[in-house]
């Protein structure tokens, strides 16, 4: 088998993943599948499958055969692509700190700073797109006032403890572990950084002269963690300074990364003086207003940052280096060319009049400017041109512009009040002040690796015989789902993947003769995600949350499609649930008699988010949705006074079993016993920013609710289970009641056939020193309930799969599953373990492969790779192999 171009071929039945050139062991009738990697197509197959119309060709009979495949680029067009404008780095009264009254009054006065009043201040400031990026909380997207019509919300968050991060497009929080004695500090910002990207999202380091330089300017030890997207390299209430110096030392270090501009607004009382949200603006070239088309720009640091009016200056960079005078090299991209090569630069200047635009090359400043010239137009576009060559070392170029004199009013205050009080940063507001930057166009032989005094350890995972399901090299794949019917022995895999600028449903099966069918899409809208699917014999049920009616405003609806075929056709779409509101994150069980029970969360105007019910008849037909955790709740509206005063308790991510007599059983987290729910803190209460007091709740249709978990924690991400004993199986999270730097460990409660409550949570694999997340339940082949989550105990900081199994009336010692990469959001089934994971992704930046591999249990070589694991040296794993990377890169 030879790889001509980029891209991945995998046979069916497995062996190896090829990439280049390789040889596999197959039988006449076995079946080659060619994936193309990310801006690549698949052209056509040469050799023994030459003739054969698609990616899928079917082996010959007659002895050894060879095989070329063959992938053509296709880069993304970004010729009709625009620059859209928002703020990624705005709080609201969600942050403990979030308004000025909270922050003079110890985060305990009346909050001014609603999500309605942001949104509204937003869209008249003409932004296309804003996230809320409250203090190391998720809650924020659970207010009903999360919602506009005039702009497209994404999800955020700002991370950690320090450093401080904003995240992009993430589906839940991103928890920071506890730093580990004897360990450096990149390590817990490095388990974030790869937590934040195993969800898809995007990471920016914030305001990086408070928390990733020492005293003296110089970059510490958490400037060394691998993958950063973007660096704010204009936060509003910092020093611009310092954050350029910042900039440019992570530059010229071979760090790969783009820039952001954040207003970092807590304070409606400056609104009036423009220092609100969207002062300054980052500007991102994406191909549609999608969420998925925004981050992946993120990602790509396509990027830009101005001072946000109608009227600032604005720059813009590209090159040209194939002399086709077609500026295709856009900011943030990475060129890698023969030395000698020469290239233009083009840096374009709008509304630059009387400004000057300094260009910059690596070093950067400490070498002055490569170019500087004073803008002349008043409206439109200016071109600075500039012959380049590339050398033999690695390099990058940027532009800025500056104002002579004080360009805005709102200027002296930030800089000198809210910022650091120093003579270099009041002349720099006075005197100097920033209007635009470009994200940096990156040059080089080849591609180039960070050098850093902590950076992270080699990967040290082992061969675990995984067989690859879905996903594309440079591409995202995730949230899998599995189920397993032991009478056909097949295996049903779900997952999303993602493209540029959408993302879908794609499903496959594993015959019980080690055989997978190609990956089928299931949806058509380019905004389908977290799938869910439920088999029983040949009847299979898929669900998903799906926006056809686009993202502006927010409409999340339930769909599903089924198959009494064995998912060998499938038929229309239907629609569960379409409110006027968010349906989001569905789960789905089927009954005996092939009834989907399917569970969501619901959100609408002035209600709180609930956990809906409905079933799915095998004729396409759909009952009325139940409701069923209102029961109890306690809601208001704020008073005019306190935006905090409001209460909607949420109940969210639900999970469904079916329990004796088909009866559903259905979980869930839910905040309502905390005493300010999706707040941190109310009038004349709260300080700092601990997570609420989720609780978990479960019932069945019909019954009482029962409330699981321990007022001192926060116990979320569960799921449930009714193994063949009739047992039913809780399984979640949860952490202690502080924001940032405290692990998640695993509870586990177990109801017996026929008990009326559950008895008390016990740990499961309990280790202080590690982190888990996402725990799933599934039934093992012969009924009994196994669990899988991913932990963060390896030494060398990965994220790795682990199991156990319900034994004798109690869960047992844990398994770590030590294969390459960073690997998540596993689901059992069966035999089986699907998860994701970035095994075959060539760099640690910049390199976005996340696919979706399945561990067959039984197979010698995955047995081989889990192990039980001890506490050595310093309460962690030691490294689980010495494995030679060359081959497949950093992994």
């Amino acid at each position: 088998m030879r790889i001509e171009g980029r891209g991945q071929v995998v046979s069916s039945p497995r062996t190896v993943d090829c990439f280049d050139a390789c040889t596999m062991t197959l039988a006449p009738g076995d079946r080659l599948l060619a994936v193309a990697a990310r801006d690549w197509r698949f052209e056509r197959w040469d050799g023994d499958c030459a003739g054969q119309a698609t990616a899928e060709c079917i082996l010959p009979a007659g002895g050894p055969v060879a095989v070329v495949a063959h992938f053509a680029p296709a880069p993304q067009d970004l010729s009709s692509a625009q620059w859209r404008k928002g703020d990624l780095h705005q709080h609201s009264d969600h942050s403990s700190d979030g308004s000025l009254g909270r922050q003079l009054g110890d985060d305990q006065a009346p909050g001014n700073m609603p999500l309605a009043d942001i949104i509204a201040q937003a869209e008249a400031a003409g932004l296309d797109f804003l996230p809320i990026t409250d203090h190391r909380t998720h809650d924020q997207h659970y207010d009903p006032q999360w919602e506009s019509s005039g702009l497209l919300l994404i999800t955020g968050e700002e991370a950690n403890g320090s450093p401080h991060a904003t995240v992009h497009g993430a589906v839940d929080m991103v928890d920071q572990n506890a730093r580990i004695e004897g360990e450096p500090d990149s390590r817990v910002v490095q388990e974030s950084v790869w937590l934040a990207h195993s969800q898809g999202a995007a990471w920016v380091t914030a305001h990086p002269d408070d928390g990733s330089v020492d005293d003296d300017g110089v970059p510490n030890a958490r400037a060394d963690a691998l993958g950063v997207d973007l660096v704010e390299m204009w936060n509003r209430a910092s020093y611009i300074e310092g954050e350029i110096d910042y900039v440019e030392n992570r530059w010229n270090a071979g760090f790969r990364f783009g820039i952001a501009g954040a207003s970092d607004n807590h304070f409606k009382e400056f609104w009036l003086l423009g220092g609100g949200t969207g002062r300054p603006a980052t500007e991102v070239l994406t191909p549609a207003l999608t969420d998925r088309a925004l981050v992946d720009a993120l990602r790509a640091g396509r990027t830009g940052v101005y001072a946000g009016d109608a009227l600032s200056p604005r720059l813009r960079i590209d090159a040209d280096f194939d002399g086709d005078g077609v500026y295709e090299v856009r900011a943030g991209d990475e060129v890698f060319v023969p030395a000698g090569t020469p290239g233009k630069l083009r840096v374009q200047v709008e509304q630059g009049l009387g400004n000057r635009v300094l260009v910059y090359a690596a070093p950067g400043r400490s070498a002055g400017a490569l170019a500087e010239v004073v803008g002349s137009s008043v409206i439109g576009f200016e071109d600075i041109v500039l012959d380049i060559v590339a050398g033999d070392t690695p390099t990058w170029y940027r532009a800025e512009m500056r104002s002579l004199g004080l360009a805005d009013p709102s200027s002296l205050l930030f800089g000198t009040v809210l910022g650091p009080y120093d003579l270099d940063n009041l002349f720099q507001q006075l005197l100097a002040q920033v209007r635009a930057m470009t994200s940096g166009i990156f040059l080089s032989t080849g591609p180039v690796e960070p050098q850093g005094e902590f950076l992270p350890p080699p990967d040290s995972g082992v061969d675990d015989g995984a067989e690859y399901a879905l996903g594309a090299p440079g591409e995202f794949a995730g949230f899998a789902d599995a189920a397993y019917d032991a009478e056909s022995g097949r295996l049903h895999v779900v997952g999303e993947v993602h493209d540029a600028a959408s993302t879908r449903i794609e499903y496959t099966v594993r015959e019980a003769d080690g055989r997978w069918r190609a990956p089928l899409r299931l949806d058509d809208s380019g905004s389908a995600r977290f799938p869910r699917v439920a088999v029983a014999g040949d009847r299979v049920v898929v669900v998903w949350q799906d926006e056809r009616a686009g993202q502006i405003p927010r409409r999340p609806a339930i769909h599903a499609r089924s198959s009494d075929e064995g998912g060998a056709q499938f038929g229309a779409a239907v629609v569960v649930q379409a409110p006027d509101g968010r349906a989001m994150h569905p789960d789905v069980a089927l009954a005996s008699d092939g009834t989907a029970h399917v569970v969501w969360q619901q959100i609408a105007a002035g209600e709180p988010f609930d956990v809906f019910h409905a079933t799915l008849g095998s004729d396409g037909s759909v009952s009325a949705a139940d409701n069923l955790s209102r029961e109890g709740k306690v809601v208001a509206a704020a008073s005019g006074l306190d935006a905090r005063s409001a209460r909607y308790p949420a109940s969210v991510r639900p999970a469904i079993a079916i329990g004796a007599d088909d009866v559903p059983v259905i979980a869930w987290q839910d905040n309502r016993f905390d005493v300010d729910p999706l707040w941190t803190g109310q009038t004349g209460r709260g300080e700092g920013t601990d997570p609420d007091d989720w609780q978990i709740a479960v019932r069945s249709p019909g019954q009482a609710i029962e409330f699981l978990g321990a007022a001192d924690a926060a116990d979320r991400h569960v799921d449930v289970l009714v193994d063949n004993d009739g047992r039913t199986h809780l399984v979640w999270t949860a952490k202690p009641l502080q924001a940032a730097g405290a692990n998640l460990s695993l509870q586990a409660a177990v109801r017996a056939s026929g008990a009326e409550a559950f008895a008390p949570p016990q740990p499961v694999g309990a280790y202080a020193a590690s982190s888990a997340r996402s725990p799933r339940l599934g039934l093992d082949a012969d009924g009994h309930a196994q669990l899988a989550w991913f932990d963060s105990r390896s030494a060398d900081w990965r994220w790795r799969v682990m199991t156990a199994a319900f034994d004798n009336g109690a869960w047992d010692a844990p398994r770590l599953h030590a294969g390459r990469g960073v690997s998540s959001w596993p689901v059992p089934a069966g035999p089986f373990v699907a998860f994701a994971t970035t095994r075959h992704a060539q760099r640690l930046q910049r390199d976005r492969t996340q696919q979706v591999y399945v561990i067959d249990g039984r197979s010698p070589v995955a047995m081989r790779a889990a192990r039980v694991p001890t506490a050595k040296g310093q309460g962690l794993l030691p490294p689980l192999a010495d494995v030679d990377c060359a081959s497949r890169g950093a992994h």
